[in-house]
């Protein structure tokens, strides 16, 4: 065999045997060295024509990448969390993540608009956070079932962590019918939101200079308001196609989404533009609250409204999996 061709068999086998325990090492590299000659002596007697150098180069090749050999023979994991604690790790960062993010990112910008800081250093601002939680959720959760893993934990520590799996953790079989209870509750809500808007136009809750004002601004009916109107009434149609269907599926997820976008795009163009309180309203208020501001309210409404459509949107696909019988949170 010739120098070159030994010097890569010899790389090799040095490469999975640095990794392994030192009583290990001898033993190994006799055994690789030994499967490599006679893998050698097969392929050219399998194919004459084959040159050495290629032959040892193609028996080196079938064995693999060095660390995954050595992490054969010494039974150590290479993946940083398995099968046996990914699901319990899934859970964990999911629940995480869309409790922490949505709730710290709104209360963030609710913050910055109440100290009038300009709109887009407050959408950058959110955004940056949002993005810092998911980095540092994932990380430091992770890191956790690493140790937990690796480290051989406490009974109370899996069971704290929810690791092992039982029969318990089964999800209820999916539903043939949607909730009556949520199907009322939905278009009560739906009514009460409507009744406001109309209430305030006709019963004003506010005077100035002995003259009652609606909050929001009468101009609106000939344009947002109807419009609002509308869309109230379909989101009621579709609570009612979702009872129907037996609850819900990916399109009406989709579909919620979608519905939702459309409810919340009047809400934040208002509250961006500045156009949905009433004027008088406004000076109605500062009379008895000097420091209210117009401006931050405004902000704070665009917000909530985006706010409430992405916590909804979420809550739909989730609801799609519990509904299919996945694992959910």
């Amino acid at each position: 065999m010739s120098a070159t061709t030994t010097t890569l068999a010899e790389r090799y086998v040095h490469a999975v045997t640095r990794q392994l325990p030192e009583e290990q090492r001898a033993d190994v590299a006799d055994e690789l060295r030994a499967s490599i000659a006679d893998r050698v002596e097969s392929l050219l007697e399998e194919r004459p024509d084959l040159d050495p150098h290629a032959a040892e180069r193609e028996a080196v090749a079938e064995l693999g990448e060095p660390t995954t050999l050595a992490g054969a023979y010494t039974g150590r994991r290479l993946q940083l969390i398995g099968p046996e604690v990914y699901p319990a790790w899934e859970r964990t960062v999911r629940a995480i993540l869309l409790v922490a993010v949505p709730v710290s990112t709104l209360a963030f910008a609710a913050v910055q608009v109440a100290l009038d800081e300009p709109f887009g250093e407050v959408v950058g601002g959110a955004v940056w956070v949002a993005l810092s939680l998911v980095v540092h959720i994932v990380f430091w959760t992770t890191l956790v079932f690493v140790l937990v893993e690796r480290g051989g934990a406490t009974d109370s520590v899996r069971e704290s962590l929810d690791v092992d799996w039982s029969p318990d953790d089964l999800p209820d079989a999916p539903q043939r019918r949607g909730s009556l209870g949520d199907l009322v509750a939905t278009l009560t809500f739906q009514a009460l939101l409507a009744g406001l808007l109309v209430w305030q136009q006709v019963r004003p809750p506010l005077s100035l200079d002995g003259v009652d004002v609606p909050v929001l601004d009468p101009d609106l009916w000939r344009s947002w308001f109807p419009v609002i109107l509308v869309l109230l009434v379909v989101e009621a149609g579709f609570e009612v196609v979702k009872y129907r269907t037996g609850g819900w599926t990916t399109r009406l997820a989709v579909a919620n989404v979608a519905l939702g976008a459309l409810f919340a795009l009047p809400f934040v163009h208002l509250g961006l533009t500045e156009q949905l309180l009433n004027p008088d309203a406004v000076l109605a208020i500062q009379q008895d609250w000097p420091g209210f501001s117009s401006d931050t309210t405004h902000g704070v409404v665009a917000l909530v409204a985006v706010a409430i459509w992405l916590w909804d949107s979420v809550d739909g696909f989730v609801r799609v999996r519990r509904a299919q019988g996945a694992p959910t949170l």
